[in-house]
């Protein structure tokens, strides 16, 4: 190691302390800038999920380079994105817990989200939680692809959207294909 880097570790140990993450943000730069150009050439809109980084920062330069909105796995992560001024956010998981405590109703009047769901009780839930927000709540239908990993077969999915169709309040999004990574329809990859 050069001494500039032992003193960089000296002085990163003295400030923070350990265990603590450093990252090199060039190196992250050229990492987002070469994913988004992959997605660029395959004609696919990026929905990076940001589970693994749940940095605003790092979700910004990911929009900055190219991607079309961000995807997040809890409500949390989804309210942390949209303080930091990210609009474009699916909620990949059900939600909810947080679609009867009034959570999604409170994030949903500040940003219009895209959330998923897999059954009938949760989307009752979703159009609850859009008429108290005022606006209506785009919804995904998650789908199995054989894999049985998650998601509902073609038929439980029709009929999910069905429900969603016949709600004003919720909005048909496209259909999440999990073990293909991508939602159809609409070429993203999240």
């Amino acid at each position: 190691m050069t001494d500039i880097m032992n003193r960089m570790k000296t002085k990163i140990i003295k400030e923070f302390g350990t265990p603590c993450l450093v990252i090199d943000l060039d190196v992250v730069e050229r990492n987002i800038q070469r994913a988004q150009k992959l997605c660029d050439k395959a004609g696919v809109a990026n929905r990076p999920h940001i589970k693994t980084h749940k940095s605003p920062l790092l979700a910004k330069m990911q929009i900055e380079a190219g991607a079309r909105g961000i995807t997040c796995q809890k409500l949390g992560e989804a309210e942390v994105m949209a303080d930091a001024g990210i609009t474009d956010i699916i909620v990949a998981t059900n939600l909810l817990g947080a679609a009867r405590s009034g959570r999604l109703a409170a994030l949903q009047q500040r940003i219009a989200l895209k959330v998923c769901a897999d059954n009938p009780v949760v989307l009752e839930a979703y159009s609850n939680a859009a008429r108290e927000s005022g606006r209506p709540l785009d919804v995904m239908i998650e789908c199995d692809t054989g894999q049985k990993r998650a998601g509902l077969k073609h038929q439980e999915a029709l009929a999910l959207a069905q429900i969603i169709n016949n709600d004003p309040m919720l909005n048909f999004g496209p259909i999440i294909l999990s073990s293909a990574g991508y939602l159809a329809g609409d070429s993203d990859i999240s």
